[in-house]
């Protein structure tokens, strides 16, 4: 009898454990899935901010680019209105130059009466 119910418990022991072994299968082939699906989804995440990373690395070279223009039309601007401002400066002065001349020759012209033949008639 001894035999007999050591052979029972060693039965319901043996039984306990494949059950427990079972769950435990149950549970690793769970956190298996929850693992590939985690990293189907990370590797999902880091092809998207690969992605996002790319096209705003685009975009700052385009920007940069577009800056370097800006730039170079600003430098190009600031030297055309840097000629402009000198040739404003020297029509200035030739004016002014001309304005001195012009009058007085003007004057010349009209204060010195020219010598008539007629007498004066």
């Amino acid at each position: 009898m001894r035999a007999d119910a050591t052979a029972e418990e060693l039965r319901q022991q043996l039984t306990h454990a494949r059950r427990r072994a079972k769950t435990a299968e149950r549970e690793l082939a769970k956190l298996s899935a929850n693992i590939e699906a985690t990293a189907h989804s990370a590797q999902l995440s880091e092809r998207e901010l690969r992605a996002r990373l790319q096209e705003a690395q685009q975009a700052n070279e385009q920007l940069r680019q577009d800056v370097e223009r800006k730039e170079r039309e600003r430098r190009a601007l600031e030297v055309n209105l840097r000629e402009v401002l000198e040739n404003l400066r020297n029509a200035a002065q030739e004016a002014r130059g001309s304005r001195v001349t012009t009058p007085a020759s003007v004057e010349e012209a009209t204060l010195v009466p020219a010598q008539r033949d007629d007498g004066g008639w």
